[in-house]
């Protein structure tokens, strides 16, 4: 009967500690995370760059890949043509608040509320001012068609894989 007890308490201790091995977050696999979903958030916006005003050109470049810091602030600054000039724009926003992809004819990042700040420099300057808020983070201008519908495929589970992963 000893034995049985004994075994009992073996069994439960086991399954209680992996359990409980399985909650706690591993500094590694977010670490992880957050590098393979920024590296897929980097590889949309290089091969569809966005246009994100109407006073840019288009053929933006990635001035500040895309970086998820310890706060869990994802950020990104892309670089326009301006004229003979440039100017940036760095997006930033709470990864806790990510709610979906979205797809129309640009590709990005939902949130809850508007939580995306977007900051803006004059033409020429290094100097971000913030200019607005939204809900929604753009990433990409796929345009529509196939490569569209295969990107937002790619970035929902770089997401469904992301959240499970960066807890």
């Amino acid at each position: 009967m000893k034995k049985r007890y004994t075994l009992l308490w073996v069994l439960f201790t086991f399954s209680f500690t992996s359990t409980f091995a399985q909650q706690a977050v591993n500094p590694g696999t977010r670490a992880k995370a957050a590098i393979q979903f920024t590296r897929l958030l980097d590889e949309a916006a290089t091969v569809y760059p966005p246009q994100l005003s109407y006073l840019t050109e288009s053929g933006a470049k990635i001035e500040s890949s895309f970086h998820i810091n310890e706060s869990g602030i994802l950020s990104v600054t892309f670089r326009y043509p301006v004229e003979n000039s440039y100017t940036l724009y760095r997006l930033t926003a709470p990864v806790s608040a990510i709610k979906a992809v979205f797809y129309d004819y640009y590709i990005g990042l939902e949130f809850d509320g508007s939580v995306v700040k977007i900051e803006e420099s004059d033409k020429g300057s290094r100097e971000l001012k913030e200019s607005n808020t939204l809900s929604l983070f753009h990433i990409a201008k796929p345009g529509d068609g196939p490569q569209g519908e295969r990107l937002k495929a790619r970035m929902e589970q770089g997401l469904q894989a992301f959240k499970e992963s960066y807890k």
